[in-house]
């Protein structure tokens, strides 16, 4: 049986679109982004509610967005530190994070973005991912991004999932929207970055909404990973290929922003999609492998040296932040020409989500 479930936003809105479901007993699994209840005001109630059912069920799923497994500086210590009390109050079946960076230099925040994979940045992400497996003390992995900023990016993000989940016997979350995105907006074939990410090790998919927009510098057009939208119908229909070239899928998540949902007029429709979703995946057949243990066993690794992804990293937030391509392309090196309309994508998204550093 392959599960179904929703990813938990904190927002009343989703509650009033998303509890309806629940009550029809429609949810096999919840999905939590515990470091966005790590602020002063919590979680609430009925969400602490939901997260500790799922917890005592065995099928609830962790998913960190701000611990930066590719940031070169940041707050990781304290983060895993927060994490370390997290499993102690709920009892996740795995954690996974974004393979990305979301902070440098005097940005605390910003969206996940992309590196040019490099031997130096395989070796940070590993250590972080050692790092949270020893804190967590279950299965741990990595989703694959939508945001790219060249064809590198999309065209390498396989090998780079590849090589640090063999390190860890970690998990792959498959965002099957996220590759989409980044098969049309790169014009790179699905099925080729399908082949190149370790398809064994996923346990779970992603499935979500977005929308499309106009390149800012040719006009064309892109995909962008909104979560404000039903599904696309043709991703439907990517579904059952994919989830069958997946042998150890264990569930699959419809996510939603829930600000997205502020008008009630969006409920319905909502729900609506995430039956049809959920019938869907009920019709997957499947048989996983058990789990892999957790990775206590992982050996901790020496901090690899990180001053020329750190500064790198600066720069490209600050150019993003600017929303300016100049001097992007005479930094990247003949094998990683930025592409000018993804880079402005990514530079609303760093507008739109980047937080500057408290003095």
């Amino acid at each position: 049986m392959i599960r179904f479930g929703l990813s938990a936003m904190p927002e009343p809105h989703f509650a009033a679109a998303a509890l309806p479901l629940f009550e029809e007993g429609r949810i096999d699994a919840l999905e939590w982004s515990f470091d966005m209840g790590w602020g002063p005001a919590g979680i609430p109630d009925w969400l602490d509610e939901l997260t500790q059912f799922y917890s005592t069920e065995g099928w609830l799923l962790g998913h960190g967005v701000s611990y930066s497994l590719m940031g070169a500086e940041g707050r990781h210590d304290a983060w895993l530190e927060r994490l370390a009390v997290e499993v102690q109050q709920r009892s996740y079946r795995w954690i996974t994070e974004h393979v990305g960076f979301v902070g440098a230099g005097r940005f605390s925040f910003a969206a996940p973005l992309p590196m040019p994979v490099t031997e130096q940045l395989l070796q940070l992400v590993i250590y972080r991912l050692v790092a949270m497996a020893t804190a967590a003390q279950v299965p741990v992995g990595i989703e694959n991004l939508a945001t790219c900023l060249s064809v590198a990016d999309a065209r390498d993000q396989g090998r780079l999932c590849s090589t640090v989940l063999e390190a860890v016997d970690g998990i792959q979350l498959l965002d099957l929207h996220n590759l989409w995105c980044q098969s049309l907006n790169t014009d790179s074939d699905l099925t080729g970055l399908l082949d190149s990410l370790p398809l064994e090790r996923v346990r779970e998919i992603h499935l979500a909404g977005g929308r499309t927009s106009e390149g800012a510098m040719t006009g064309r057009s892109l995909r962008r990973d909104t979560h404000d939208e039903v599904v696309d119908p043709r991703l439907l229909d990517l579904l059952p290929e994919v989830a069958s070239r997946c042998p150890n899928l264990e569930v699959v998540i419809y996510e939603r922003l829930g600000t997205s949902l502020a008008d009630p007029a969006d409920h319905d429709p909502y729900r609506d999609d995430v039956r049809r979703v959920a019938a869907l995946v009920a019709e997957l057949e499947g048989c996983p492998t058990p789990l892999p243990a957790p990775q206590s066993h992982v050996e901790a690794r020496p901090r690899p040296d990180r001053e020329p992804l750190r500064s790198y990293q600066n720069q490209l937030l600050e150019f993003l932040y600017a929303g300016t391509n100049e001097g992007l392309a005479t930094r990247t090196g003949p094998n990683y020409p930025f592409d000018p309309d993804l880079v402005s994508v990514a530079g609303e998204l760093v507008q739109t989500w980047g937080q500057l550093r408290q003095e």
